[in-house]
């Protein structure tokens, strides 16, 4: 007989275990949540960066560059001076790994996480501070998932 049976036993108590996790936490005031969201957005980007081979040597640039059209969903980005416009493309899908497999509902509030990954992401490679602000979600009813992005302290 096959350990792939106590395998997937195990995965689906850690799976519930996290759906409970999430539970509580959509239900924690808005400043204890968004700090949560920060948290898993920067565990986040540490596993992402890894998983897509992006050093922190690069620049702003270069990092822009590989990541226009591609990572997990087609991204298409534009930046104009300060600003930048980052539309990643999901055909009304989420990319976050716990909704993908079906671990945690789809809901607005773990688009904190997302803005908190994008911020985070941008700012290693800017090096200086950024502001993000989510422009369409696909939690909110879109079909892409759209950011704007502003280096430095300005918004």
């Amino acid at each position: 007989m096959s350990d792939d049976w106590i395998e997937q036993l195990f995965r689906d108590y850690q799976n519930a275990i996290t759906r409970g996790m999430y539970e509580g936490i959509a239900q924690l005031p808005e400043p204890q949540r968004d700090r949560v969201m920060a948290c898993q957005a920067h565990a986040c980007v540490d596993e992402f960066v890894k998983l897509y081979d992006l050093p922190d040597s690069l620049d702003l640039e270069t990092f822009l560059a590989r990541m226009n059209g591609g990572g997990p969903s087609q991204i298409r980005i534009q930046r104009e001076g300060n600003r930048i416009l980052w539309e990643e493309h999901h055909e009304g899908r989420c990319m976050c790994p716990l909704v993908r497999r079906d671990i945690v509902p789809l809901q607005p509030a773990l688009c904190a996480c997302a803005v908190h990954w994008l911020r985070m992401l941008v700012e290693r490679f800017a090096h200086c501070p950024c502001h993000v602000e989510l422009l369409e979600s696909v939690a909110s009813g879109a079909r892409n998932c759209v950011f704007a992005v502003t280096l430095g302290d300005q918004r």
